[in-house]
């Protein structure tokens, strides 16, 4: 259950930033967090899959 609770607490933290007008214009796939910039690899998770935000 603790994936779960991470998950929503990520959503959360995602869903506030948007309100709040803190959009970032790229988001990594693999773990979910924003970046700020076009990065090969994700500086969180390392994962290939960081991606623009449509």
């Amino acid at each position: 259950m603790d994936v779960f609770r991470k998950a929503g607490e990520k959503f959360e933290e995602t869903k506030q930033s948007f309100m709040e007008g803190k959009e970032t214009p790229y988001v990594c796939r693999s773990c979910e967090e924003p970046v700020d910039d076009d990065y090969d690899h994700c500086p969180h998770c390392g994962e290939e899959t960081v991606e623009p935000v449509e």
